[in-house]
């Protein structure tokens, strides 16, 4: 996915094919971003905060080697609030894996979001060239410290929550971790008629 900084409601703060960023011109010596693997791009729309390389935070962490597993069919207590369906939905879009088909993560995310959600995140997905540079990288990437928060600085109903859904995202290729970082996003969460909440699309400040 792209990466965007978006004013969101926090003032001082995908993929969707979610392989890792170039590294960015003048970037200083030893920098995490001089360790991605090379020609890499980040196609997110989410906010990441402050890339670290594992050995700089001190935190050794190998994602999963296999697709974030989405929760059983109808299982309830997903939907049931809308922190959690905003960790899953975080969880899910996440996990990406080479040897899955393109943008697999934004097809499990899909099931937690509104439509209009989904297809906001779909066009900030990867396309054919960011793709087949993931599969030639074995590039995975997958979210853990997931947490979801009522935005303090917008209004909630019982209808609509404006959530802060942050988490610590790792990207490995070729089975080496080269980078780990917070990822953010602020998300509109709506209640559905049948009760179930679903993420909608991301919120700016404005």
């Amino acid at each position: 996915m792209r990466l965007v900084l978006p004013l969101v409601l926090l003032a001082a703060v995908g993929c969707a094919g979610c392989t890792a960023r170039p590294a960015a011109s003048g970037a200083p010596a030893g920098s995490s971003a001089q360790q991605r693997p090379a020609g890499t791009t980040t196609r997110v729309p989410v906010t990441t905060v402050a890339p670290r390389s594992p050995a700089q935070s001190g935190v050794t962490v190998v994602p999963p080697l296999s697709p974030a597993t989405p929760p059983a069919p109808g299982d309830p207590a997903v939907f049931a609030t809308a922190q959690a369906v905003g960790v899953e939905w975080l969880r899910q879009w996440c996990a990406v894996d080479w040897r899955e088909p393109m943008n697999a993560n934004l097809d499990r995310a899909a099931r937690f979001q509104t439509a209009a959600a989904a297809r906001a995140d779909r066009r900030d997905g990867d396309d054919e060239n960011t793709y087949r540079s993931a599969r030639e990288q074995q590039l995975i990437s997958a979210c853990d410290r997931i947490t979801a928060t009522e935005s303090p600085e917008a209004p909630h109903s019982a209808e609509v929550a404006y959530l802060i859904i942050s988490a610590r995202r790792v990207d490995s290729a070729s089975g080496t971790a080269f980078e780990d970082r917070p990822v953010q996003s602020v998300r509109r969460v709506v209640r559905q008629p049948d009760g179930r909440w679903l993420v909608d699309e991301q919120v700016e400040a404005g």
